[in-house]
């Protein structure tokens, strides 16, 4: 763990670390507020700031209204919530208080402030951002165990990313594979694999794990900002879906999606993409990724698929499986049954 970071694990701790805190203001959203907000009786915060977007514009218009007079920033909720909290409190030179309600996030430990600016991303990476963490299993375990599981998929996402760097390095595209990222990525698959069921229990152990290797997936990210690590075709797959249907979707749902999709895919060119292994890891943690609980239709995933290409090339410049592709009938036939009926 970076030095950075100090992150804390328990139950109902919070209550104990708030009162260690002078007066402070809490940034958080209506829904994690309501669940959440018995933690915060005995040290109510001096003001509660609603957050429901990343726009720059808009957040620098609630800064503005934020008095300078000491006091700390304190954040509660997902990533949007919790990246507003890192950029409230980089403004006023304080170090954050950052208390995730669900697990389907990375952004408590990465030095990225994912802000917006024109509908488009505006983030800057703070090196060595000191921040506090704090991961009560109690207040996490309270929310909605479909949001906690989502997490699971947007870890696993590593693996689907290294299968792409290997495939490419095989058609000397890119950059060449570093064994020492590839050996700590397998690593932290094998672990959190291995214990897919408890954290689709939402046990204590499962968050903690799930948490952690979470934790380390954005501290190897941002040790190796240059290497394709931070996102892969299973995420150009869930993006262009966004983009395609323009549902809102939960994202760590619709990655794992993307990850059952670009490892079956892959393993035409990889023979060891775990794509099973990953598939049969999303079920015992009971993840939802089949598009009829998501409410996608296949006609919208076709269409994803198809265009995927043209929306990388336009936005993100990936090297993936995709782009080794040719959409004819038959693959996307075969791809169809195993999406469905597993194969």
């Amino acid at each position: 763990m970076v030095e950075h970071l100090e992150t804390l694990y328990g139950n109902s701790i919070v209550p104990k670390e708030l009162a260690h805190l002078g007066d402070y203001l809490l940034v958080t959203n209506h829904d994690a507020w309501q669940l959440c907000k018995g933690y915060f009786q005995d040290h109510p915060p001096y003001d509660v700031i609603m957050i429901s977007t990343l726009d720059k514009a808009e957040l620098d218009e609630i800064h503005q209204n934020i008095s300078d007079g000491g006091l700390e920033f304190v954040g509660l909720g997902g990533g949007t919530v919790l990246d507003a909290t890192k950029y409230f409190a980089y403004l006023n030179n304080r170090v954050p208080f950052l208390i995730p309600s669900i697990t389907s996030s990375n952004a408590p430990f990465t030095d990225f402030i994912s802000i917006q600016k024109n509908g488009g991303p505006f983030g800057f990476k703070v090196d060595g951002y000191p921040k506090r963490i704090i991961i009560d299993n109690e207040l996490i375990g309270s929310a909605d165990k479909r949001l906690n599981r989502a997490g699971f998929g947007d870890l696993l996402y590593m693996q689907t990313t290294l299968n792409d760097w290997r495939i490419m390095q095989e058609k000397r595209v890119g950059t060449k594979v570093v064994e020492e990222i590839e050996g700590k990525i397998l690593e932290m698959m094998d672990s959190t694999i291995e214990y897919a069921s408890e954290i689709g229990d939402l046990t204590g152990r499962g968050i903690r794990l799930l948490m952690e290797n979470t934790q380390l997936s954005a501290e190897l990210y941002m040790d190796n900002v240059r290497m394709p690590i931070s996102a892969g075709s299973e995420h150009l797959f869930a993006w262009n879906l966004e983009l395609i249907t323009g549902k809102q979707l939960i994202h760590g749902e619709i990655v794992s999606l993307g990850v059952v999709i670009s490892s079956f895919l892959q393993s035409s060119f990889l023979p060891d993409s775990k794509y099973q292994t990953l598939r049969k890891a999303l079920d015992d943690a009971k993840v939802i990724y089949h598009p009829d609980e998501l409410g996608v239709l296949w006609e919208e995933i076709k269409t994803t698929l198809v265009t995927i290409e043209d929306y990388n090339r336009k936005i993100r410049n990936f090297h993936t499986v995709f782009e080794l592709i040719e959409w004819e009938p038959g693959v996307l036939n075969r791809l169809k049954d195993y999406i469905y009926n597993q194969g």
